[in-house]
C-alpha cells in the first residue's frame, strides 16, 4: 500500500487539531498516510491583518517560529517531533503554553537551542504569515484542515478523542470518500459538549419502524 500524501494544517494551541493530528499520526505509523505538516495560526486568523506578528501571536509565537524552523531544518519529521512534544505537554498534561515550555519541548525533541535561534530569525514570522495567507487562499479557515492533491480542502473531522486501531482506519476510509465527492460540503453536531481528550458512551438511536 502506498501512503496517501496529506497536507495537514494545525495550530499548536488548538486541542481539537491535536486530536485530529493524533489520529493521522497513528495512520502515518501504519503507512496509510504521509503527513505534510502545515501551520495555520488561529491567533493570526483572529487578528487585524496588519498587526505585527509578535503582537498578534502573544501566546503561540515562540511555538510557531520554532515549528517553522524545525520543519526548515529537519523536514516533516522534525516538525512532527516538536509538535508531538508540544501536544503531549499542552493537550495531554494540560501544561500552560509559555516560552519556557516550548524550550523544554524543543529539548525533548532533540533540538535544545531551536527556540532562541528561531526567535532571532525575523523572516520566520513573515514565513508563517505568508503560509497563513496561502492557506486562506485555499479556503482554510480553521484547524484541523486536510488537503489531498488538488481536491478542495476539508475542515475536520473534529472529534474529542482520536480513534485508534481499526476504528482509525475506518474513519479515514469514510473521510476520504467524502473528500473525493465534489458535492459534499458539511456535517456538523452542536454543541460540542465533550472536551478534547474526553469520551462518552456511544448511543445509537434506532430508526427502524416496527412492522
Amino acid at each position: 500500500m502506498t501512503p496517501i500524501p496529506i497536507r495537514l494544517w494545525v495550530d499548536p494551541g488548538c486541542p481539537w487539531a491535536w486530536q485530529g493530528a493524533v489520529w493521522l499520526r497513528r495512520l502515518a505509523e501504519t503507512g496509510v498516510v504521509e503527513l505534510d505538516w502545515r501551520i495555520f495560526s488561529l491567533e493570526l486568523n483572529s487578528s487585524e491583518m496588519d498587526a505585527p506578528f509578535w503582537e498578534a501571536c502573544r501566546r503561540q509565537g515562540e511555538a510557531l517560529v520554532a515549528l517553522a524552523l524545525a520543519r526548515r531544518e529537519a523536514g516533516d519529521e522534525g516538525f512532527d517531533r516538536l509538535y508531538g512534544a508540544l501536544g503531549l505537554r499542552v493537550h495531554e498534561e494540560k501544561q500552560e503554553m509559555s516560552p519556557e515550555l516550548v524550550r523544554a519541548c524543543a529539548e525533548a525533541a532533540g533540538m535544545p537551542d531551536l527556540v532562541d535561534r528561531a526567535i532571532a530569525i525575523p523572516e520566520l514570522a513573515d514565513e508563517i504569515r505568508q503560509e497563513f495567507l496561502d492557506a486562506r487562499q485555499e479556503s482554510v479557515f480553521g484547524v484541523p484542515t486536510l488537503g489531498i492533491a488538488d481536491l478542495p480542502v476539508i475542515y475536520g473531522p473534529v472529534f474529542a478523542l482520536a480513534p485508534d486501531g481499526e476504528e482509525a482506519e475506518e474513519l479515514w476510509e469514510h473521510t476520504l470518500w467524502l473528500m473525493e465527492r465534489p458535492d459534499f460540503f458539511e456535517l456538523k453536531r452542536w454543541p460540542r459538549d465533550i472536551r478534547p481528550g474526553e469520551t462518552a458512551p456511544r448511543t445509537v438511536a434506532s430508526t427502524v419502524a416496527d412492522p
